[in-house]
């Protein structure tokens, strides 16, 4: 039977998080605990060293030097990774600083291109999206167009993947509402009358107005999207179903799905203002922080991470660390438009770092997980099953 007492199990995944960059190797936590003993640091270096090899891990070495360091009462009647428990009890603490060892099984290189003529299970998302007015129109932005609005807007999506807004004469004065809709397997970027820049993740959406008058800015958003504000000295704010942010100029990611158990906001540059519905405190957010809200419990954590893993997606690449398969596969669900099956429902909490580019396509990620782990998955209709 394994056993892992709690207050050596808080060191280890803390040591985890800096091993995958979910917080920095500067964090006082961190360094109290790297400093309590020299064979922290040994261990820390090792596990760090080793993520830099390509060779795949000797799994029975690596066992014995996390079980000596957190004291594990374990039994070696048969090889370890060949044991069922092993599989399931190192996925919540383990597989994380394996996988982080094995990183080159798990991330794409541009020599890794599939063949021309390789049969994909699907193929990946692209740039596509919908405007959606107040009538009911509706304008397939995969085709080039330009149009002036009666209130003045020129409409245009001259450069492909992007729809612009500016602002003319209007012959009205009422401003009209806009609404951008990514559907799943797609993405896109608007530049707002005002000039701030919005990229778009699949399956959300945008409302906002034509342009801004008076003293605000304001646009709703559900699903996920990256904000480049343009300072103008007036404040830009975001309402989400679950919280609003405020922000006078500034770039940052918000992921607010309404399916998801959390809202995230991320902060790259600039500063921003989060506010809860049914709190009265507000949260103001420093570069490198990131504001999270569970929906579930109502816990609000703000912590300094790598911005880098929540606005990968905007730059073309998914970057996961130390996150498990139903993460994962919630976000790969989305861009290349299908249905996940866990046939196991432990399959689904193993964890996982590693990163991949967008443009692959999903059968290449799911042979990597298939080459590190012993998940199987099979292929019904416009649905994967992961078994074992």
């Amino acid at each position: 039977m394994l056993k892992i007492e709690k207050n050596i199990t808080d060191k280890w995944n803390l040591l985890l998080k800096v091993l995958s960059d979910e917080i920095p190797e500067n964090d006082g936590h961190f360094q109290h605990w790297l400093n309590e003993d020299t064979e922290n640091k040994k261990l820390y270096l090792l596990l760090k060293e080793g993520g830099h090899h390509n060779e795949l891990f000797d799994k029975d070495q690596i066992f014995t030097t996390i079980s000596t360091k957190l004291s594990l009462n374990t039994e070696r009647k048969r090889r370890l990774y060949q044991k069922r428990w092993f599989k399931y009890v190192i996925s919540s603490a383990a597989v994380i600083a394996l996988s982080i060892i094995t990183l080159n099984y798990f991330t794409f290189h541009e020599n890794t291109i599939p063949e021309k003529g390789e049969k994909n299970i699907f193929d990946p998302g692209s740039k596509k999206a919908y405007l959606l007015s107040v009538k009911g129109e509706k304008i397939d932005l995969s085709e080039s167009f330009e149009i002036e609005k009666e209130d003045g807007t020129v409409i245009s999506n001259k450069s492909e993947g992007v729809i612009s807004f500016e602002k003319t004469t209007p012959l009205k004065k009422t401003i009209a509402q806009q609404t951008i809709y990514v559907p799943k397997s797609g993405e896109y970027e608007l530049v707002l009358a005002d000039g701030s820049r919005v990229f778009l993740n699949s399956e959300s959406q945008l409302t906002f107005p034509s342009y801004f008058e008076g003293d605000t800015r304001r646009v709703e958003l559900t699903g996920e999207a990256y904000f480049e504000v343009k300072k103008d000295g007036r404040p830009f704010t975001i309402q989400t179903p679950d919280l609003s942010i405020e922000v006078l100029g500034t770039s940052f990611n918000v992921n607010a799905y309404q399916t998801n158990p959390y809202v995230n906001a991320t902060l790259v540059e600039g500063s921003i203002r989060i506010r809860l519905p049914e709190k009265q405190e507000s949260f103001l957010l420093q570069p490198d922080h990131n504001f999270r809200f569970d929906k579930l419990s109502e816990e609000i954590s703000v912590q300094q991470v790598n911005t880098d893993i929540y606005t990968a997606w905007v730059k073309g690449e998914f970057m996961f660390r130390n996150q498990t398969l139903a993460e994962i596969f919630g976000q790969l669900e989305r861009w290349y438009d299908f249905k996940i099956i866990y046939e196991n429902p432990d399959i689904a909490k193993m964890r996982f770092t590693g990163s991949a580019e967008k443009v692959r396509p999903l059968n290449y990620l799911l042979n990597q997980i298939q080459a590190v782990t012993d998940i199987q998955y099979k292929l019904e209709g416009g649905k994967i099953i992961l078994y074992r």
